[in-house]
C-alpha cells in the first residue's frame, strides 16, 4: 500500500518543468478520477485524510505518469476528453477538443438555437473536419431542432472515433468520408434556394513556421494533418470549403470558422473578396480573435 499524498508530491515534482501549476492540478485529477472511477471530492477527500492506495494502482498511476512525463497529452492518457461537459473518446488520430472551440460551438448555438427545421422549410449542418465528431454531437444534443448534421472528415480511423462517440451520446447525425483538399468540390448536397444551411469547420491553420511556439505534447502526439498549414498556402483550408459553398450551395449559407489569430485579417478579407457578407470576427477567452462568421447566399 502506498498514501495517495506520496503520489501527488511525485506526480507534480515529476511533471513541473512541463506544466504549470494549474495545468498540474487538471492533470492530476483528470488521471486520478479516471484510474480510481471516482469524483474529485472524493480525492481531495483521500488527499486530505492521507489515504493509501493499493499498490496495483499505484503502479498504473505511475504508468500513465511515465506517459505524461514523455509529454503525451493527458486525454490521450486517459483515452477521453470533455467538451461542453460532455465525454469524449480520443485517440492520437484526432485532434482534442479545446475550450476555444466550444465558445465556437457556442455562437453558433446562440445564433441559431431558435431556428425551426419546418418554419425555415430546411436547416442543416456540414461539420468539415469532424475529428472525434465533438462539435456536430454537441449541436444535436444542444439544439436537437436543427434536422440533419453531415459530420465530415478523410479517414476510416477518425470516422470510427467519431462513430463511437456518436454511438456514446446516441444522437443522429451522418458520418462522411471526404478530403476536403480533394474531394469535397465534388460533394454536392441538397440544397433549395430557400434552405438555410450551417458550415462550421475547424481546419487545420497552424504554419509551419509557427511549430516553435507550441507545446510539445502537440507537436510529438496530436495528428499532423489535423494542424498545420504551408507557410505559402495558410488559407487553404477556408479556400476549399469557401468556394465548395459557392459551387454546390443554393439558399442562406452561415459560415462559421475558426481561425490562426495571426492571419485573421487574412481569412475576413478573403471571405469578403469572395461574396460572403455580415461577417463577424469574435475574440476567445483569452482576448485573442479565434473566430469568425461569415453568410453566403447562393441562388442558381
Amino acid at each position: 500500500m502506498v498514501y495517495i499524498n506520496v503520489f501527488y508530491h511525485c506526480f507534480k515534482k515529476q511533471l513541473n518543468p512541463l506544466y504549470s501549476e494549474k495545468e498540474l492540478d487538471n492533470i492530476f485529477f483528470l488521471l486520478i478520477t479516471h484510474i480510481l472511477k471516482c469524483d474529485k471530492v472524493t480525492v481531495l477527500f483521500l488527499l486530505n485524510k492521507k489515504k493509501k492506495i493499493s499498490f496495483l494502482v499505484y503502479k498504473e498511476l505511475m504508468k500513465k505518469l511515465w506517459e505524461l512525463k514523455n509529454n503525451r497529452p493527458i486525454q490521450y492518457v486517459i483515452e477521453h476528453a470533455y467538451f461542453f461537459g460532455m465525454k469524449f473518446i480520443v485517440n492520437e488520430k484526432v485532434f482534442i477538443p479545446r475550450p476555444e472551440t466550444e465558445e465556437l460551438v457556442h455562437w453558433i448555438l446562440q445564433e441559431n438555437y431558435n431556428k425551426d427545421p419546418y418554419k425555415d422549410n430546411y436547416v442543416q449542418i456540414f461539420d468539415i473536419g469532424t475529428g472525434s465528431g465533438c462539435v456536430a454531437i454537441t449541436l444535436k444534443k444542444r439544439n436537437p431542432k436543427i434536422g440533419h448534421i453531415y459530420a465530415i472528415d478523410y479517414s476510416n480511423e477518425i470516422i470510427s472515433i467519431a462513430k463511437k462517440n456518436k454511438r456514446l451520446h446516441n444522437v443522429i447525425i451522418y458520418l462522411m468520408k471526404l478530403d476536403v483538399l480533394n474531394d469535397l468540390i465534388s460533394y454536392c448536397p441538397k440544397t433549395k434556394n430557400n434552405s438555410i444551411s450551417i458550415v462550421v469547420s475547424n481546419p487545420p491553420y497552424i504554419r509551419l513556421s509557427e511549430k516553435k511556439i507550441l507545446h510539445p505534447n502537440i507537436i510529438q502526439y496530436e495528428p499532423y494533418r489535423a494542424l498545420f498549414v504551408p507557410n505559402h498556402d495558410p488559407l487553404v483550408f477556408y479556400k476549399k470549403i469557401s468556394f465548395w459553398i459557392k459551387k454546390r450551395f443554393n439558399g442562406i449559407v452561415y459560415i462559421y470558422f475558426e481561425i490562426n489569430q495571426f492571419i485573421y485579417l487574412d481569412v475576413l478579407n478573403f471571405l469578403r473578396n469572395i461574396g460572403f457578407f455580415n461577417i463577424e470576427i469574435k475574440k476567445d477567452y483569452q482576448g485573442i480573435f479565434r473566430m469568425i462568421r461569415a453568410i453566403y447566399y447562393g441562388k442558381k
